[in-house]
């Protein structure tokens, strides 16, 4: 054991001491933190009002669009600076705006055929047209004109008519043990985040793995090791050794995101509510980091062994990195259906595990026993790798020259 623990600590010193153990224990809450409150404050600062003018061919209802527009509101803010495109042939006006436009004196136009209120149509032109929330806002605005002018010759009221088919205004409040809390989508985007941040994580301390035994098995260090310590202990040390680093900087992660819990259980600051981090969070994130670094960290040990340089591993990392992409890929199905059939079985998959239930927990936390039953599962899959593993490695590491074949990894794996 005392062989053993003095290859942990050599692993735990080499890590944490390294200048990208520190720049990115430091920079990790850091950008965390911007990435759970810049898009809070994005969505409430806004930009600057869009810049429309309107073009009528009409003639009827320029100046009720201009107003209307003008009057629009996002976040109790006004979005738009409209104008009406002035007089003269049709063509000419909307020359002189397209003009306009491609000089960025103006934002981009709306036309409004001879037929609109009858046909209730309209075309928008624009240097940019992805800003679909201002669309939509104008496209909601154009559309209650146009519908008003309708009702009004048919001889309805159209501010008794607005009245009584005003819209739903539905808020949606998010139940917990913990209480009642408003949520505008701020969960999903938290769920969506720490999972990038537990997929980077995973790829990135299994990736330092694959280097250290990598150069080790270049240089010929792990010659004078293995001649002291036997390689099923070398390459437990190592494991244990580089995952105690990757749990150190993990912690001070948690931590940080404690932090987050902490003003976000506090009254919103500027309107600005930030996502609600819960003690179980805090704990999955550790946890499942561990059980995914343990699986796949070891699949990287294994593949470090087998191979001489970066440049042959890649080939061969390729079946171990797919399985987190798909993961990553299947996230959408998820966050739709955290309690669905199809969620709960891919979430007991080890080596989606990590990712997927690890998710549902930010989510919608599932029932106690398939958190248990997926940490077990995962467990019974790293026993299961490690067992692979320390097969490939205590050969590999000794082995020199020409990249193994699949076959004759398999043939490492029977060997006794």
């Amino acid at each position: 054991m005392s062989k053993l623990w003095a290859v942990v600590r050599r692993e735990y010193v080499e890590r944490v001491r390294s200048k990208a153990f520190l720049i990115g224990t430091i920079l990790g809450p850091i950008l965390m933190g911007g990435l759970l409150i810049i898009p809070a404050l994005a969505a409430r600062s806004g930009s600057k009002p869009l810049r429309v003018a309107v073009l009528d061919v009409s003639g009827e209802v320029q100046e009720a669009v201009v107003e209307a527009l003008q009057k629009a509101r996002l976040d109790d803010k006004p979005r738009f600076e409209a104008q009406g495109s002035g007089r003269g042939p049709e063509a000419s006006r909307e020359a002189e705006l397209k003009k306009a436009v491609l000089a960025r004196t103006l934002d981009g136009y709306l036309l409004l055929p001879q037929d609109a209120v009858a046909a209730c149509r309209a075309t928008y032109y624009g240097r940019n047209v992805s800003n679909r929330m201002d669309l939509g806002l104008i496209e909601r605005t154009v559309g209650d004109v146009l519908v008003s002018r309708r009702l009004a010759g048919a001889g309805i009221d159209p501010a008794r008519a607005k009245e009584l088919t005003r819209e739903l205004n539905l808020r949606t409040i998010r139940l917990s043990e913990a209480g009642e809390r408003e949520d505008r989508g701020s969960a999903a985007l938290l769920a969506i985040i720490l999972m990038m941040i537990l997929y980077t994580a995973i790829l990135m301390w299994g990736q330092v793995v694959l280097t250290g035994v990598i150069e080790e098995k270049g240089s010929r260090v792990i010659e004078v090791l293995a001649s002291g310590v036997p390689p099923t202990q070398l390459l437990a040390g190592k494991l244990i050794g580089a995952g105690a680093a990757g749990l150190t900087q993990f912690l001070v992660w948690a931590l940080s995101l404690f932090a987050v819990s902490l003003a976000a259980a506090g009254p919103p600051a500027g309107g600005v509510r930030l996502p609600e981090v819960s003690l179980l969070t805090l704990a999955a994130f550790v946890v499942f980091f561990l059980l995914g670094f343990a699986f796949y960290a070891t699949l990287y040990a294994a593949v470090g062994a087998a191979v001489n340089n970066i440049q042959e591993a890649q080939s061969l990392l390729y079946p171990i990195i797919v399985p987190l992409v798909v993961g990553i890929m299947l996230f959408p199905m998820i966050l739709e259906s955290p309690d669905s059939p199809q969620a709960v079985l891919l979430s007991l998959v080890p080596f989606l595990t990590p990712l997927l239930m690890f998710l549902r927990i930010v989510v919608l936390t599932p029932p106690p026993w398939q958190i248990a039953l997926s940490i077990v599962l995962n467990a019974l899959a790293i026993l299961a790798v490690v067992w692979v593993a320390a097969r490939i490695y205590r050969v590999g590491i000794l082995m020199y020259g020409k990249r193994p074949t699949f076959p004759e990894l398999m043939r490492w794996v029977r060997h006794d």
